[in-house]
Parts: C-alpha cells; sequence; structure tokens
C-alpha cells in the first residue's frame, strides 16, 4: 500500500476541466481519475475548473471544489487553501486555452503560491514558441516535482527550448479505456456497414482537425473503392460551437454535396459514449488524423486508434511522428488531399500491409491501457509525496476534502 508517514493513503486533487464539460482534458481527469481510484491504494478528488462565468455545470461528488476562472486571483486563493488541506500531492492537468489570462498566465499565481508537491501533466508542448507562454512553461516545470508528457519529442523540446529540470520530467503515455472486442465483421454488422471499406476520423471537432482535407481526397478513394464510406464522428469542440456556432460543420457538408460524396461520407455529429465508439473503431479498416497544425504534441483519439490496432494514415504532426514510427502508420504531407486520398486508398488495397500495420500497432499499444497508466500516476505520486513528506514541515489546520467544497 501506498502511505504516507505509514499512516493513511496518499490523497490527490486533480486541478482540471471535468466532465459533464465536453473537453477533452477533462474526459482524460475523469479516466485517469476513475482507474487510480480502481487500481491504486491513491485516493484522487477533482478541483474542477469554470471556464465561463455562466457556468452551470452540476459535477459529480469526486469533484471537492470548484476554481471560478472568472474570479480574481482565484489561483492565487485556490493555493492558499490547498496549502493548509489534507492532500499529499496536486496534480494539474494543463492546457493553454483552459487557464485565464494571456496564454493561461494566471495559473502561475498557483505555482508561485502552493506549497504542496506538484505534478502537472503538460498535454501541449509548442516547440519554437513566443517568450510568454515559453516564461510560463518555465514556470511550471521548475515549480512542480514532476512534469508529465506524453511523448519522448515532449522532452527534448521542455529540455533544451523551455529550460525544464530533465530529472523531473516523466513520460507517461495517453491513456486508453478497454473495449469488449467483438470483431470487425461483427461491429460492421451492428452499423449496417457490412458491405463497406470504412475509414473514420472521430474527436470534438474543429478547424485545427483538417477534416475538410480528407474529404476532398475522397474521390480519389472513391474511384478505387466505390464502397469506400468515410465517417467524421463526433460532436463541435464547445468551445468552436460558442465563438462560431456549426459552421464549420456546415462548411464541410457542403463540400461533401458539392463534391457528391454523399454516400461516401457520413457525419456522426454527437457525443458517443465509449461503447459507441469501440464500435465504430472496431468496424473502421484504416484510421485518418488528416490535423493541420504540426506541434501538436498529443492526440487521445490517434492514441485511441493505435491502442485499437487501426491501421493509420496521418499528417506529421510531432505525435504521430513518434506514434507512427518504425512504418507502424503511415504519414503525408499538411494539407495535400491528394496524398490523404492516396495513400488510403493503397492501404485499403492492400490487405497485406494493413494485417502487418494491425500487429505493429496491437504490440506497441500494451502500455496504453488506462490500468497500466494509472499505475504509473500513482507511482510518480508516491515517489513526489514521500519526498515531499521528508522536505516539508507539516502545517497546522488540516483543510478537509469536505470543507473544500464551500470553495
Amino acid at each position: 500500500m501506498n502511505e504516507i508517514s505509514g499512516s493513511r493513503s496518499i490523497r490527490v486533487l486533480f486541478a482540471s476541466t471535468y466532465p459533464p464539460r465536453a473537453c477533452g482534458i477533462g474526459t482524460f481527469t475523469r479516466d485517469l481519475t476513475q482507474n487510480i481510484g480502481r487500481e491504486t491504494d491513491i485516493i484522487p478528488d477533482i478541483a474542477a475548473v469554470d471556464i465561463s462565468e455562466d457556468e452551470a455545470l452540476e459535477y459529480g461528488d469526486e469533484v471537492v471544489l470548484r476554481i471560478p476562472n472568472c474570479r480574481p486571483k482565484a489561483y492565487r486563493e485556490f493555493a492558499e487553501r490547498i496549502n493548509s488541506s489534507e492532500y499529499d500531492v496536486v496534480c494539474v492537468q494543463h492546457e493553454f486555452g483552459i487557464f485565464p489570462g494571456e496564454w493561461g498566465q494566471e495559473l502561475t499565481d498557483f505555482y508561485l503560491t502552493c506549497s504542496k508537491p506538484i505534478v502537472t501533466t503538460l498535454h501541449t508542448v509548442i516547440p519554437n514558441c513566443m517568450d510568454l507562454p515559453r516564461q510560463i512553461i518555465n514556470t511550471i516545470t521548475t515549480r512542480s516535482s514532476a512534469t508529465i508528457v506524453m511523448a519522448q519529442i515532449a522532452v527534448d523540446i521542455l529540455c533544451t527550448q523551455y529550460g525544464a529540470p530533465s530529472h523531473g520530467i516523466r513520460v507517461i503515455p495517453h491513456g486508453v479505456p478497454p473495449f469488449n472486442h467483438i470483431g470487425k465483421m461483427a461491429a460492421k454488422k451492428k452499423l449496417e456497414l457490412s458491405e463497406r471499406k470504412v475509414i473514420s476520423s472521430f474527436g470534438l471537432l474543429s478547424r485545427a482537425k483538417g477534416v475538410e482535407y480528407m474529404i476532398a481526397g475522397m474521390p480519389d478513394v472513391v474511384r478505387q473503392h466505390p464502397e469506400a464510406l468515410y465517417l467524421v464522428l463526433g460532436q463541435t469542440h464547445p468551445i468552436v460551437r460558442k465563438h462560431e456556432g456549426e459552421s464549420y460543420r456546415a462548411e464541410l457538408e457542403s463540400l461533401v454535396s458539392g463534391m457528391g460524396l454523399e454516400d461516401n461520407v457520413r457525419f456522426v455529429g454527437r457525443f458517443l459514449s465509449d461503447e459507441e465508439l469501440s464500435v465504430y473503431l472496431e468496424a473502421t479498416d484504416v484510421y485518418v488524423t488528416p490535423y493541420v497544425g504540426a506541434d501538436q504534441i498529443t492526440s487521445g483519439a490517434l492514441a485511441r486508434a493505435v491502442f485499437f490496432g487501426k491501421p493509420v494514415v496521418s499528417t506529421p504532426f510531432l505525435y504521430a511522428r513518434e506514434l507512427l514510427a518504425d512504418s507502424r502508420g503511415r504519414l503525408v504531407p499538411f494539407r495535400n488531399s491528394q496524398a490523404l486520398g492516396g495513400e488510403v486508398a493503397a492501404v485499403l488495397r492492400d490487405e497485406a500491409m494493413r494485417v502487418a500495420m494491425e500487429q505493429d500497432m496491437l504490440e506497441y499499444a500494451r502500455r496504453m491501457s488506462w490500468a497500466s497508466v494509472a499505475r504509473e500516476y500513482a507511482q510518480v505520486f508516491a515517489d513526489v509525496a514521500s519526498a515531499g513528506n521528508r522536505s516539508r514541515v507539516a502545517v497546522v489546520g488540516a483543510f478537509t476534502a469536505q470543507a473544500a467544497r464551500n470553495l
């Protein structure tokens, strides 16, 4: 059992967005904490980040407090309360767009005020970035007892460009939930796609996903495989919807109709449960990530496709280059519809290639189950809590998780 001073289990407070907010970081945190609770002796609680002033989300009991981004000095107050709490470690899920201020700068108030050990997961590491985000990440990494990234390339960038201390950085892959394996043909039958060759992309829809380039490449695929069907799975990202409504999806649908691809492109524009998504992924013959940004350092969607052993065609953003190295996947240039369509058609045509890619993917993905990822996080928390317990003076006046609800 992981214990502090031999008396109790380690308590970890996660600061993050959280469901029911439709947010990849929040979903990541939910899955991670649920598996930590099942697989380890760590006790996780949630401090939910409320991004907008008019938040009306109803959280579960695991959310013990809310951090209102609209409140001045909210992150300094959060740190001051946690300093006198019963928590042994605070784990921050960092993404620039979540926290207030330019580039989320107000979050640094927490790091400069908090006296508890901090473990930070960086969901984005931008190469060759501007001074302000570089300074913010430098503050975060130097004030964190451990920094977790999901790809080795992120370690190199942090050390060479951000001045981060290399000894505190850990690489832990993006977790993927288990699924009830029913087989590709059974999945296709369940979706009434038995006669189709299925191509898919999934995730919260935004212009960064580059879906239009795959749609524009579909005529090349259809000429060789008339039965091909491209499934675009997932609802529009809530932040995108707030600023531009469904305009991007409308543009995609107009592109489909303008190219006469109504029988070869289908949108499933809603949130899919893990069970539903598992069926769609099992039915997939080729998975596509046509993202337009070269610097993306992680992708939960791509991680899940790899975990399912899917042949992948992707643009060469940083995470894809690492995950698909050694011929595990096929990389094509950014914003190149002809290359996307040609490569997808080639993979569909070559069954031996697909089988080899699937086997390589499954072998590589063994470490990516949420159970395995949870155990790796738990070890980091145990190491950090043990070191912190030895080095800091115990504070007086425990701040219980129940009292934290009043923040």
